[in-house]
């Protein structure tokens, strides 16, 4: 079996703009945590295991790692409906990708 790969080359301006995009979304990543544990006092452990989990997809974030990222983000989205500030807007995502 034959598999194919396609290499994205970074240049600079891609490397700028992935660090942008990782700066902005952990900043409101960071202002969530507050409002979410002070809002689910009860639910602590879940939401800092939520929210280390994105920040760590975050930290690590890659242009081909962005689909795990928004598809972890998705998932938590289900329980904590107040991440919708961290989903990225298309054109976000367009640019990171073109």
């Amino acid at each position: 079996m034959f598999i194919s790969y396609s290499l994205h080359i970074l240049y600079a301006g891609d490397i700028v703009k992935l660090r942008e995009f990782k700066a902005k979304y952990i900043v409101v990543l960071l202002n969530l945590k507050k409002q979410l544990l002070e809002k689910y006092p009860e639910k602590r452990d879940r939401v800092e295991y939520v929210l280390d989990r994105l920040a760590g997809k975050l930290r690590n974030l890659r242009v081909f790692t962005l689909s795990d990222y928004i598809a972890s983000l998705y998932d938590a989205l289900k329980e904590f409906p107040e991440l919708q500030a961290l989903v990225p807007s298309n054109e976000e995502i367009n640019a990171l990708l073109h």
